[in-house]
């Protein structure tokens, strides 16, 4: 079997990084796939870190507003509050 570094790029192989190598405790990762969903629906085919900063933002603070941290790890430096 080929490591996964190896295989060719390719929509679903990016989609696979994000989630099996982002931790799955980190709201990061959770807020990253809600923010492309919404713009998917919007009908994109290409995002811009511009076109998803409103989207990623809007979801990490609707995160904050129900838990304060953004994931259970105490090391976390994603998010200073």
């Amino acid at each position: 079997m080929s490591e996964f570094y190896e295989i060719e790029p390719s929509l679903e192989n990016y989609w696979r990084a994000v989630i099996l190598f982002g931790r799955n405790v980190a709201s990061y990762k959770f807020v990253l796939a809600k923010s492309l969903y919404d713009l998917k629906a919007e009908g994109n085919t290409v995002i811009t870190l511009d076109q998803l900063a409103q989207p990623f933002s809007h979801h990490i603070c609707e995160h904050l507003k129900l838990v304060d941290k953004q994931a259970t790890s105490s090391s976390s430096k994603f998010l200073r509050l």
